[in-house]
């Protein structure tokens, strides 16, 4: 029997629960932890081998069509994806823009619209779907598993991922208790209902805690509020910067200020890389200033999964010169999507911390580059292109979790070049501008800056283990 069983689907839990040491900690305080993994060999967890407390289990489950078809189609039959920005968004980009060729894949948005429009008319027709989700999500795998952990708390960090769907629902048959680590800040608002609801939950701040009252109604008492672990490093590299090795590493000048355009995949913005191309001559034309550098970031969707896009990258590659440089993200080669490896984030925390402004079109990198006080522009428009607003990256900053950091004064929109080139001068001139917006945006999303969410998360599992235990 172990005492907790964390599920790892996804590269940027194994940066959250392992680069942290997360797990490590626990182990320490004498906790007996399982992880189940599609895979084992991660290097990332590969380094748990010789902690003779953690044990690891590999779940392959096999994720068929029909599988994936029912976590799109639940979001039809059980929500208003037209009230929902980046559920709609998701309709229209699969109805009119999507990239596949398999006829089913095209087809099923406009199908399973229909039947969306029917169901207010035909309410028999979603609680025969929620009669049978029992059905989709039973894995007998999945159970056969559990009953050889035997955990007494079982910890998914992404519910909307199908195996940990699977997971969370055999851990409900078997009344093990469920706990939700949620990996980031869209998952409540962006992704769709989750197919389980777990019965305690660890999150950000206050907007997450907020947010899983009104779509859930989870009481208080089952909802610990931590911060981010994985941003924890930043705060420790802002107290011992080293950013001026890596800007000399990269081939820039180690004294001089940089911007850091932190870059979104080409399905969310398209036009992207003609902005970062456009900043990077103006920077060597000396626009903003003689000095003035420029570190460029792709998103490891850029580079790997079904939005990496081999046309950016060999303009990226062009891109290095004397004042720009190009970070590609160091990632494992492992069936974790996205698996970053552990280097990278101190790399990346350094460039954050050395920065003068922080671009992107709405990542969660803005959330990031808050926690080191920095400005935050969000490049809110496609270059010199007209792109309608179901392509354009205009429609990010509509999606529900960016609308509130914007609201609250996280992040300046830029509608255009000559905003942006405005906005760039702006900060550069008056770093302090909005700090008590960025601050008050930071402690909402956040909860705090002090550099010890890992400790806390470790000290509401501990007493979750206790509530447990005293329970049975």
């Amino acid at each position: 029997m172990y005492d907790l069983c964390y599920v790892i689907s996804f590269g940027f839990a194994a940066r959250m629960l392992l680069q942290t040491g997360l797990i490590e900690r626990l182990t320490e305080q004498g906790k007996t932890v399982a992880i189940i993994t599609p895979d084992p060999n991660d290097p990332n967890l590969r380094e748990l081998d010789s902690n003779p407390r953690v044990a690891v289990f590999a779940l392959r489950e096999k994720y068929k069509l029909w599988d994936e078809d029912y976590l799109f189609k639940r979001k039809y039959y059980l929500e208003d994806i037209k009230a929902n920005p980046a559920l709609w968004e998701k309709h229209v980009h699969g109805l009119w823009y999507s990239r596949s060729r398999h006829p089913w894949r095209r087809i099923r948005p406009l199908y399973y619209y229909l039947i969306h429009r029917l169901i207010p008319y035909f309410p028999i027709i979603r609680q025969r779907f929620v009669a049978q989700e029992k059905s989709y999500l039973a894995s007998a795998e999945a159970a056969a598993l559990l009953d050889k952990i035997q955990p007494a708390l079982l910890v998914s960090t992404y519910p909307v991922n199908f195996l940990e769907a699977k997971l969370l629902h055999a851990a409900k048959e078997k009344s093990i208790p469920t706990l939700l680590h949620l990996l980031s800040w869209d998952n409540i608002t962006s992704k769709g209902k989750f197919p389980v609801i777990a019965d305690y939950f660890i999150v950000w701040g206050a907007i997450m805690y907020e947010e899983l009252q009104s779509y859930y109604g989870i009481p208080a008492a089952h909802i610990y509020t931590c911060g981010v672990p994985h941003f924890d490093n930043h705060i420790e590299r802002q107290q011992n910067p080293q950013y001026r090795e890596q800007l000399r590493t990269m081939g820039l000048d180690p004294a001089a200020p940089f911007l850091f355009f932190a870059m979104s995949a080409q399905r969310f913005a398209p036009r992207e890389i003609d902005i970062v191309e456009r900043l990077a001559r103006e920077i060597e034309a000396g626009t903003y200033g003689a000095d003035l550098q420029l570190v460029v970031r792709p998103h490891p969707q850029n580079l790997q999964g079904h939005m990496a896009s081999e046309s950016w990258l060999g303009r990226l590659k062009a891109l290095p010169s004397q004042r720009v440089a190009v970070d590609f993200p160091r990632m494992h080669s492992s069936a974790l999507k996205w698996s970053i490896q552990k280097e990278d984030m101190n790399h990346l925390s350094d460039l954050l911390v050395g920065c003068s402004i922080c671009l992107n079109s709405g990542a969660t990198i803005s959330i990031e580059a808050l926690l080191v006080d920095k400005p935050v522009l969000l490049t809110s428009f496609d270059a010199d292109a007209q792109l309608s607003y179901w392509k354009s990256a205009r429609r990010l900053v509509d999606y529900t979790h960016l609308r509130k950091f914007v609201d609250l004064g996280g992040a300046t929109i830029v509608h255009s070049y000559a905003e942006m080139d405005r906005a760039i001068r702006h900060y550069l001139a008056h770093p302090e501008a909005d700090r008590e917006k960025r601050q008050r945006a930071r402690f909402r999303e956040c909860y705090r800056d002090d550099g010890h969410a890992t400790e806390r998360v470790v000290a509401a599992v501990d007493d979750l283990l206790v509530q447990l235990t005293t329970k049975v």
